[in-house]
């Protein structure tokens, strides 16, 4: 498998090639929590919610070749395009202007050759969640995904179903809780190209396990944000804005203190590692939470995102990477699923510059 990435894809994604090699987990933006174990309370429906109205959200194709004609590494452009593009529950469209330290880590990749730094490799393990598991696609020969029956323990409490509303009516994807109140998923979850548009309706499931098992409820936005590079360098298709697919979900409720977040950090050295992504693949019973593993080669992984053999399907769209930091004992969410390629699966990387994009939402 060849990593579909070029010199002038790394400009354009503006990403920082200084990065963590050992971070810190605490009660901040990137630290994991398993939270109190309590059940939150859902706040009123603006109407009555009814699972089973939405089809799954294909992750968009990344084809051969799409990837180098990406936006220009222009320095007025790099910064604009990580600039952070709002919608409220209002419906008021806001943009907010990187801050000096997001622009100063664009400006540094724009001066410098792309390539990561060396550093101390990552301390990566299985995470032992699957250990001793109880289980009864773009997918890769033998369909491997185990489902998890039991979605009201942590890690799989912070994982959860997204449906929203396009003008094609009602779609799924995944998205998972990095914080109290702020979910990580895919920017074409939230916003789509056809339309021009945001998704409306948006909600997050916490822990769904089918139709019949909802057990914490569903829980409405505050916000919407995506990178405006996602938008303003679309060019008639995806390859053209697959650097700036990420999106956040800030909820109305801190469901995050009851039912816990993962972390998210970047890492020196990133390769090899094992790829773990949850989530709800469109081709499972309806609502249902499985997982998917698979070995990720250091030659596969760029600055602006890697690829992985791990089975996904319409609806994984949003799904966190993530990898099991055998040091800091923790999930540490490391990409997002966005596209299929020819010969694999695409997850945006969380870099250096991303990181500290999602550190200015996290709440």
């Amino acid at each position: 498998m060849k990593l579909l990435t070029t010199n002038t894809l790394i400009a354009a994604a503006l990403v920082s090639t200084a990065l963590w090699a050992a971070p810190a987990f605490a009660q901040q933006a990137g630290g994991a929590s398993e939270g109190d174990g309590a059940s939150p309370r859902a706040a009123p429906m603006d109407g009555e919610y009814s699972f089973g109205r939405a089809k799954p959200i294909a992750p968009p194709k990344l084809e051969a070749g799409e990837e180098s004609r990406a936006a220009p590494a222009d320095e007025n452009k790099a910064v604009e395009s990580v600039t952070v593009l709002s919608k409220s529950r209002d419906g008021k469209v806001t943009r907010t202007a990187p801050s000096e330290a997001l622009k100063a880590k664009v400006i540094e990749i724009l001066n410098e050759e792309s390539g990561a730094k060396k550093g101390d490799k990552a301390q990566m393990a299985t995470d032992p969640a699957f250990a001793e598991e109880d289980a009864s696609r773009q997918v890769f020969g033998d369909d491997d995904r185990v489902q998890i029956k039991n979605t009201k323990v942590y890690p799989f409490t912070a994982i959860g179903y997204i449906e929203g509303k396009s003008k094609a009516g009602y779609g799924s994807c995944s998205g998972t809780l990095i914080g109290p109140r702020t979910v990580l998923t895919a920017a074409h979850c939230l916003y789509n190209h056809d339309d021009k548009d945001w998704l409306e309706e948006i909600v997050f499931i916490p822990g769904l396990n089918g139709p019949e098992d909802i057990p914490f409820g569903a829980y409405q936005y505050e916000s919407l944000s995506i990178l405006e590079g996602y938008v303003t360098n679309y060019q008639g298709y995806y390859g053209s804005v697959v650097p700036w697919d990420l999106g956040i979900i800030t909820l109305a409720q801190p469901i995050g203190d009851n039912l816990g977040w993962l972390g998210y950090a970047n890492y020196d050295n990133l390769g090899d590692f094992d790829a773990t992504i949850v989530g709800f693949p469109g081709d499972k019973p309806a609502g249902t939470m499985w997982r998917a593993t698979c070995g990720v080669m250091a030659e596969n992984i760029g600055d602006v995102y890697f690829q992985y053999d791990c089975d996904t399907y319409p609806g994984s769209s949003g799904s966190s990477v993530y990898a099991y930091d055998n040091g800091s004992k923790q999930r540490v969410v490391v990409g997002v699923n966005v596209a299929e390629s020819p010969d694999a699966n695409t997850a945006v990387r969380l870099n250096a510059a991303y990181v500290e994009w999602v550190n200015g939402l996290w709440k």
